[in-house]
């Protein structure tokens, strides 16, 4: 146990004398940032206007049921007057 842990210690302490390499990083990644396309904007365009689109519809088609939330006996009228000639 004492034999691997000496050489455990003996490693570190080689690897402690020793420099690290230097990288430079900087070149790399400003030439890749500056080769990549950006992404076009419209496809998100169009999902956003479609989405207001379709809020619109729902809101057109709720509008007249608003009544029947605001007073619950209007559907029974709503009803009578469809009967009604």
């Amino acid at each position: 146990m004492t034999d691997s842990f000496q050489m455990l210690k003996d490693l570190s302490a080689r690897a402690r004398r020793e420099d690290p390499p230097r990288v430079d990083v900087c070149r790399r990644v400003v030439l890749r940032l500056s080769g990549e396309f950006p992404v076009p904007a419209w496809p998100m365009t169009l999902v956003a206007s479609g989405a207001a689109v379709t809020a619109l519809v729902v809101l057109g088609i709720t509008l007249p049921f608003i009544r029947t939330l605001t007073d619950p006996m209007s559907a029974f009228f709503l009803m009578a007057i469809n009967i009604l000639p």
